[in-house]
């Protein structure tokens, strides 16, 4: 996901990208637990076994102690979830020499409007297009109210072109975007009209195929 999100820096050269780690308020045996875990298996030696097992019965017992779970099963299961383990922490450069730093309020407070929307936008979409990895053969849709607005044409570009290798399928409203990049393949757009002399609303059908419209 990082290797799509590294492909769109804004105009001031401004980045994301994602970091998955331990929680830091788990104790310190959850880190080697996953490193541990994370091992080529024929390379775990029985000190490394050692290690897992201990760390396990302590999450079984503090398990029981917490009953959070109304069975064994489920005991199991909440001592084996390592996604509980973890956090995703959005990480900014500004290309100014401070390297990647996590993106805070106050930093992201510094920031211009369209960087603003850009260090927002991007990491929703690299989780949405993750949850939509479980059923692949699914429908991907993604809806944006006013799309972009505050970003300029650039960085639009660039963020279509990652909405397209992520394969979301993209609906948005605005009322000045007409999404004619070539860094996006194909989008229809319906524009809606209305007759001054009654309340009648009408929508003319226009595509886009990569390089030119196509009026219908």
């Amino acid at each position: 996901m990082n290797g799509h999100l590294e492909r769109v820096r804004t105009a001031s050269n401004v980045a994301v990208q994602l970091v998955w780690d331990v929680r830091p308020d788990l104790p310190d045996g959850t880190r080697t637990a996953r490193q541990l875990l994370l091992k080529d298996p024929g390379r775990v030696n029985e000190t490394d076994r050692e290690a897992l097992h201990a760390f396990f019965r302590a999450r079984i017992e503090e398990g029981k102690g917490s009953d959070t779970a109304a069975s064994w099963e489920e005991q199991l299961g909440e001592v084996l979830d390592y996604t509980a383990w973890q956090r995703f922490t959005v990480r900014l450069d500004r290309a100014n020499g401070t390297g990647w730093q996590p993106l805070t309020k106050k930093l992201h407070g510094a920031l211009s409007g369209g960087e603003k929307a850009i260090a927002l936008h991007l990491p929703l979409f690299a989780a949405v297009a993750a949850h939509y990895e479980a059923v692949p053969m699914a429908p991907r849709p993604i809806l944006l109210d006013e799309v972009f607005v505050g970003v300029d044409a650039v960085n639009r570009g660039q963020v279509f072109a990652l909405l397209t290798a992520l394969d979301l399928d993209l609906m948005v409203t605005s009322d000045h975007e007409w999404c004619s990049y070539r860094e996006l393949p194909g989008i229809a757009v319906h524009q809606l009209l209305t007759d001054g002399d009654d309340d009648a609303v009408t929508s003319v059908r226009f595509v886009w195929n990569g390089a030119d419209w196509e009026t219908e």
